[in-house]
């Protein structure tokens, strides 16, 4: 059973036994019944007639908890059980060491997790939903599956405080908001463990200190990075990332985050018009790092995890990519993936006009729910409070896959391989809570036109605003 609730709630009383005590007192008044009933009522914390008052009329003082603050519920779930819990996200090692620790601290739960492949959970979650299948937890894609399930799985307000009040407030804001707008209607159906984030910078730390330089804040500092790079190590590329549309519509729309940071939302909803003077400003602050030779035209050639390999293998000084690349600065990958640069830090993409901020766009990407088919879901909502706002964060978020979405949360020092790793994986946290618009394109246009254009922009083969305009026109074309 759950210690922490079973401990706040008085042996011996059922919820019959106090709802006679409370209507006693209510109904009578008498010094006798609250004689009989003043020790339960305090234990249970419970208010005589909904006044607090006391023998003789007088009003008695209640204690009050402060905004944020943490309220315990008399509720105790039901026991022994076995909490049936399907996910696709985190790596199956880490949530098992979590799922142990809970069951550890919570006697007579257990949980049978089970993981899926991406593509195959799209498929099986929504039949087995629809099938109403005795699942108690899902883990959620949230920004691609929280629409097509939600009407399945009970909204947060009915069970969050099964467990106790007020954790939910511990949580990142900004993930919180983005989980909630991912279903129709603005209803939170599921609790977001973290999010990720992105475009960020990794940094070679050694070659970068042998050059006698900091990392760049801004496009100037890159650019003199760059022709230091360029004249004194040659064989060393300077900058590397991927070419694929989809990870340089994230790259311009860092660019644009730093001047605008809610730009991608607002033309995703209509609010602003693809050719608008922000747009034109964004892409050409982009198409000018490839103009520059800041960024290499020759790297957009670069796929899927070759640009992390030449990185990796010290070939390269800087990658740029998501937050997703954090696993790097922790000491276990190091092991596992053989990486040969002794120092990885991060930080932010750097600023690219007058009067920038470092930006990235976020997304709240696993969010845990509990199905309309679940019969146990106290247990349930144990389990998730335990995942997102409990002891079980730290279980899970040391391979550094997402920024847990506990607002208090700070990683371990033992998890880095070195300091300035520590360093960068905070410079990200940062980063991802700060997030200004969802990481997310629209796909189908990404693919027909947004592609096409951004990278048209980077090769020069068109000017920002003939990509602006063609862009308005081929989003007007498919609305």
């Amino acid at each position: 059973m759950i210690d922490r609730i079973d401990r706040d709630r008085p042996a011996g009383l059922d919820t019959v036994t106090r709802t006679v005590i409370l209507l006693e007192v209510c109904m009578r008044g008498t010094a006798r019944a609250l004689a009989v009933t003043t020790t339960a009522a305090l234990a249970l914390g419970l208010t005589a007639c909904g006044t607090g008052g006391s023998a003789d009329g007088r009003p008695v003082e209640q204690a009050v908890p402060e905004a944020g603050e943490r309220t315990k519920k008399p509720e105790k779930p039901a026991g022994p059980v076995t909490l049936k819990y399907w996910t696709s996200s985190l790596p199956e090692a880490a949530l098992t060491r979590a799922i142990t620790a809970f069951e550890r601290a919570n006697p007579g739960i257990e949980v049978e997790l089970r993981t899926f492949g991406e593509a195959d959970y799209r498929e099986r979650l929504p039949e087995a939903l629809a099938g109403d299948e005795a699942l108690d937890v899902v883990g959620l894609p949230i920004p691609t599956m929280t629409r097509s399930v939600a009407n399945r799985l009970r909204p947060v307000d009915e069970w969050k405080d099964k467990v106790s009040g007020g954790w939910v407030d511990e949580l990142d804001e900004n993930a919180v908001k983005q989980t909630e707008k991912a279903a129709k209607g603005g209803t939170l159906y599921s609790v977001p463990m973290g999010s990720s984030g992105g475009a960020v910078m990794y940094y070679n730390v050694n070659l970068l200190s042998e050059l006698g330089l900091s990392f760049p804040e801004t496009a100037a500092d890159l650019e003199s990075v760059v022709m230091r790079v360029k004249k004194e190590i040659p064989g060393l590329q300077p900058v590397v990332f991927s070419g694929e549309p989809r990870k340089q519509e994230e790259l311009l729309f860092t660019i644009a985050g730093q001047t605008h940071p809610t730009l991608s939302d607002d033309l995703l909803t209509g609010g602003k018009p693809w050719n608008g003077p922000e747009m034109v400003s964004a892409l050409t602050a982009y198409g000018s790092l490839f103009d520059r030779g800041v960024l290499a035209k020759s790297a957009l050639t670069l796929k899927g995890d070759r640009p992390a390999e030449l990185f990796r293998s010290g070939k390269a000084l800087f990658l740029v990519d998501g937050s997703g690349r954090s696993p790097m600065l922790s000491a276990s990958y190091r092991e596992t993936a053989k990486v040969s640069v002794k120092k990885v830090g991060a930080g932010p993409f750097p600023t690219i006009l007058p009067g920038a901020e470092h930006a990235v766009r976020s997304t709240a990407e696993v969010g845990l729910a509990v199905p309309k088919s679940s019969k146990h879901v106290a247990e349930a909502a144990t389990l998730i409070e335990f995942l997102t706002a409990g002891d079980g964060v730290a279980e899970w978020a040391g391979d550094l896959a997402l920024v847990p979405a506990r607002e208090d949360f700070r990683m371990e020092s033992s998890v880095f391989a070195t300091s300035e790793g520590k360093d960068g994986y905070a410079a990200i946290q940062e980063l991802v809570r700060d997030g200004g618009s969802l990481n997310v394109p629209d796909e189908a246009f990404l693919e027909r036109a947004e592609g096409d254009a951004i990278l048209d922009v980077a090769h020069g083969r068109t000017t920002a605003r003939k990509a602006a305009d063609l862009l308005q026109k081929e989003w007007s074309r498919g609305q």
